[in-house]
């Protein structure tokens, strides 16, 4: 990895941190930071990575068809880290994000049942963090 692709990653991963951090604080995903991580895909800038921001298409779709499903910042966030990763890696960071999101909540809801408590029907959950860690990890993969 050249000195441009080192610095890419470390501040692809501090902007996914800091969304995190906010999504999970604030529940909202500042767009200062999906700005930023569209400045950080110029800086090795493939034309094949703008098919990327169709990573976000099915959040897109979601938030249309049901109201209160997604937020226009994991859309958003989805959509720019699309453009530094390409469509496929960013499909494949949507996939571990996801499926991290799903086990925590299998988690979430096994350790309701032990301790006998409820799980509230329509939690709402922070996206960003997860999303984080599977676009962090497929960018690292190379």
């Amino acid at each position: 990895m050249q000195v441009n692709g080192i610095l890419q990653g470390v501040l692809f991963s501090f902007l996914l941190l800091a969304a995190s951090y906010t999504d999970i604080k604030r529940r909202e995903i500042p767009d200062t930071v999906c700005v930023l991580l569209v400045l950080i895909g110029l800086m090795e800038f493939r034309y094949v990575n703008l098919l990327g921001i169709f990573v976000a298409l099915p959040f897109l779709i979601a938030a249309v068809l049901k109201e209160n499903s997604i937020g226009g910042g994991d859309i958003k966030l989805t959509a720019s880290v699309g453009l530094v990763l390409g469509f496929w890696k960013g499909i494949y960071g949507l996939i571990i994000g996801l499926s991290l999101l799903i086990l925590f909540y299998i988690i979430l809801r096994i350790v309701a049942v032990i301790r006998k408590k409820q799980v509230v029907k329509n939690l709402s959950m922070p996206l960003a963090p997860f999303l984080g860690i599977g676009f962090i990890v497929v960018y690292f993969i190379n």
